[in-house]
């Protein structure tokens, strides 16, 4: 399918009502990072508040706006890493601190009215908002292991390594594909329930029944596998990106982490209809449309910065970026011409 990216404020997206089934994305980090455009920091990012309440309040300004777009049949996840209170400048969700230039940006600023040295709980702040103020369902909240998270150096608490991933829905009812996301069933689970298992070999429940009766084989548990867990392991994913954009020749930002595209195919294969159309308010490198177009859905990436509007084209736009989503040997050099023929169509897509 296609991949659109747009420029636009998050929290006015250029997109019609109801016009979506998917929104799946992952806002900036509170004080960690200013983004540029030209090598400028721009004014009014999300992430460069002042106080976690005004950050806050923007991410449910961007939700709403999301729950505008969304069909009443649609999901929305979103992905949010926290962040330690304290003077002595910014500090993200895996530990690392913002470099010279980032930290000169935001300043050496309390986070009141959080403790120094408080973890805020900014990833529940969102959540519980979004469904106190929004009147959103929120269905699950995930959490995903960096199982490559960088070391710190603090010597009184444990090292972080997980951020969460929150699932809400407008209605009860909405689209869900769960089948195709199954994961195999442990060998103990096989052992207990499989072909040829029954009540007898099941272990007893406290009152010396077998459980779950005389039901047989999978069918309490799915045939087709078990359930998706609500915590898991995965590994964040370096993304380097060229110096410069081969579609126009101008430089591109640089980009050390992208949205790991694993996490987003799991949710657009489980939680979109094929033919979809699947959108990021914060579309950055583009992870979330180049993931939605492989997989047969319209993607759409939003983003304020030009830069990371031209990096997202030329991503969603790249064969070797396309194969690598889908888990693709890397495709054959393009022969002359082919280059500019892919730089005309995406010139019309975006």
């Amino acid at each position: 399918m296609t991949a659109v990216v747009l420029r636009g404020d998050a929290r006015a997206l250029p997109l019609p009502d109801q016009s979506v089934d998917l929104v799946v994305t992952s806002p900036p980090y509170f004080g960690l990072r200013a983004y540029q455009d030209g090598g400028q920091a721009y004014d009014g990012q999300i992430g460069a508040e002042s106080t976690p309440a005004e950050y806050v309040a923007n991410l449910i300004d961007v939700v709403r706006e999301c729950a505008r777009v969304l069909k009443p049949t649609g999901s929305i996840f979103v992905n949010l890493g926290d962040k330690y209170a304290g003077r002595s400048g910014p500090q993200g969700a895996t530990g690392q601190r913002a470099d010279r230039a980032q930290a000169s940006t935001y300043g050496r600023t309390a986070v009141h009215p959080v403790p120094d040295k408080s973890l805020i709980g900014l990833p529940w702040r969102f959540a519980l908002a979004a469904v106190d103020d929004l009147g959103l369902i929120l269905r699950r909240d995930i959490i995903w292991r960096k199982i490559n998270g960088l070391p710190e150096s603090v010597t009184d608490r444990c090292r972080s390594s997980h951020e969460y991933l929150f699932h809400l829905t407008k209605a009860p009812r909405y689209f869900a594909a769960i089948d195709e996301i199954r994961e195999p069933h442990a060998e103990h689970t096989l052992r207990y329930y499989g072909p040829g298992t029954n009540a007898r070999q099941r272990p007893a429940n406290a009152a010396g029944n077998a459980q779950n009766g005389t039901k047989n084989r999978l069918t309490t548990v799915g045939v087709l596998g078990r359930l998706p867990d609500s915590v898991g392991d995965l590994a964040s994913e370096p993304f380097t990106p060229p110096a410069t954009s081969p579609l126009d020749g101008r430089p591109l930002p640089e980009h050390y982490a992208a949205f790991p595209s694993a996490l987003v195919r799991r949710i657009v294969l489980g939680w979109s209809p094929a033919g979809g159309v699947v959108a990021d308010p914060f579309g950055g490198t583009g992870t979330s449309a180049l993931v939605a177009s492989a997989l047969g859905r319209t993607g759409v990436s939003v983003d304020a910065s030009h830069d990371y509007a031209r990096l997202a084209r030329w991503r969603t736009c790249d064969r070797a970026q396309r194969a690598k989503v889908l888990g693709l040997a890397k495709p054959p050099v393009e022969v002359t011409g082919q280059a500019d023929l892919l730089a005309d169509l995406c010139a019309e897509a975006s």
